[in-house]
């Protein structure tokens, strides 16, 4: 090291004899360099596959949830607790859970007994008045059909016999009145002639003559009755008496047809009726029917097996209608339901199996089916969420109704275009990249898509093989 020093030491004395020696000008002092710019953090954007991990949280549900409800038929009096009988926790179909009481049940049960009692004879007295009734319409309407026939054949005997026998028998009435008028005035006659040439006593002659005078004259007033008698029976009597058989014919025609279309209309009234009080004696039943269901709801049961949880009020409480009094649940039949937020539909959709785990129960897990996704959130999508139900397909160990469950999806997008996450900013909805070109920052607009939180898909902006600025130290 020694003698190293010291030659450098004779080589620079011998540079200072030298320019002493030239004597060259003094050069200017030269001017100072610029400090170079120092490379910031680059990386590089690739080609590779992305993969997208879903880990979403969701609580274990029963798929299958009786509710045990006191839902009253027809009963609308006060029901209390007499006695809580069963315990949470496993049950059986049909083991008691409590025992019930109505107000005036047994009152009401007896009320609509009597009623139902009532409405069956009702009915019957009904059937046999409606029997009595018909038989009743028969005879009549057999009388009215009876009478419209004797109507018709009495018209028409006028029309082909009594009409022409009538008006013969009035001509031959007349015929003899004038004949015997006629006769009598020539047996008139004839005695005149007689007793003129007769030798007679007077007093005989007279009496012979002024009978037969007398005879004549009442003879002749008969003849002018029996005229206007003829002439009146053909003007008047004749035809209403024509008139008459024809209009009760008609009026028994009519009789008859509305007879029967009253029957027809007193059959309708009577199934009318009769129907009317089927029905009441039905209501009574069905309302007899549904007050004894209720009688027998009283003591309620379980009506599935399962895991219980009781919500009945304290004994001698009230209970109201349509209130739920247990709920009973299959441990064995089980779906997990929760949210999801949006960059987790990139991973899930309705039919994806997901595998799942339980916090409480590391060693339990299995895999579920999503059977349904629906949005909640508020309208203008901010902090949007997504219900899903899964249905539990496979599960090991215990699965806890009510205890927490995670689902974790992935998916696997082939051969995109990827940069380091860290490397985008983002700022009023555009995402820009600074890209080292020549030793400088170039800032560049870019289109992004998925990201595992790493690395983050380039749709656009970005080619492989760009340098991106990651950091600045």
């Amino acid at each position: 090291m020694i003698i190293e020093s010291l030659l450098c030491v004779v080589a620079v004395l011998n540079s200072c004899a030298l320019g002493l020696a030239d004597d060259p000008p003094v050069p200017a002092p030269a001017a100072q360099a610029a400090p170079a710019v120092a490379t910031p953090t680059l990386t590089t954007v690739e080609r590779a596959a992305l993969t997208l991990t879903v880990d979403q949280s969701g609580r274990i549900a029963s798929t299958r949830k009786t509710v045990v409800r006191f839902e009253p038929e027809t009963f609308d009096g006060q029901v209390t607790v007499v006695k809580i009988v069963a315990k949470p926790g496993s049950v059986r179909a049909g083991d008691v859970i409590a025992q019930l009481k109505g107000k005036d049940f047994e009152k009401k049960l007896a009320d609509l007994k009597t009623q139902l009692a009532e409405a069956t004879e009702r009915l019957a007295a009904q059937v046999e008045e409606q029997i009595v009734q018909r038989a009743a319409e028969v005879t009549t309407l057999e009388r009215s059909e009876r009478s419209t026939t004797l109507a018709a054949q009495r018209l028409k005997l006028l029309r082909e016999y009594y009409d022409m026998r009538d008006l013969e028998f009035a001509a031959l009435r007349l015929k003899g009145q004038v004949d015997n008028l006629k006769e009598q005035g020539e047996e008139l006659s004839q005695l005149e002639r007689m007793y003129n040439d007769a030798t007679l006593e007077t007093e005989t002659k007279d009496i012979v003559l002024g009978r037969a005078k007398r005879s004549m004259d009442q003879a002749k007033v008969r003849n002018v009755y029996a005229l206007k008698d003829h002439e009146l029976f053909l003007a008047i009597d004749h035809p209403n008496a024509v008139k008459e058989i024809e209009d009760n014919t008609r009026y028994a025609q009519q009789g008859l047809d509305h007879l029967r279309i009253r029957q027809r209309l007193q059959a309708i009234q009577m199934r009318l009726a009769l129907a009317g009080a089927e029905r009441s004696l039905e209501d009574v039943k069905v309302r007899l029917a549904r007050l004894e269901s209720d009688g027998a709801n009283f003591t309620v049961k379980a009506p599935v097996d399962g895991v219980m949880a009781i919500s009945l009020p304290e004994v001698g409480e009230p209970v109201q209608s349509r209130m739920v009094m247990a709920t009973i649940v299959d441990p064995s039949q089980l779906e997990v339901a929760g949210t999801l937020d949006l960059d987790a539909l990139r991973v899930i959709d309705i039919g994806t199996e997901v595998q799942a785990w339980i916090p409480s129960r590391p060693e339990s897990n299995g895999t579920l089916v999503i059977d349904e996704l629906s949005p909640l959130g508020t309208p203008d999508g901010a902090g949007a969420k997504y219900a899903f139900t899964a249905s539990v397909r496979t599960r090991d160990g215990l699965w806890p109704i009510g205890a927490e469950a995670h689902i974790v999806a992935r998916k696997v997008i082939a051969e995109c275009t990827l940069v380091t996450s860290k490397a985008i900013k983002a700022e009023k909805g555009t995402w820009t990249v600074n890209v080292w070109i020549d030793g400088k920052k170039v800032a560049r607009e870019i289109r992004i898509g998925a990201s595992d939180g790493t690395k983050t898909q380039v749709i656009s902006g970005l080619a492989v093989g760009d340098q991106v600025v990651l950091s600045d130290g």
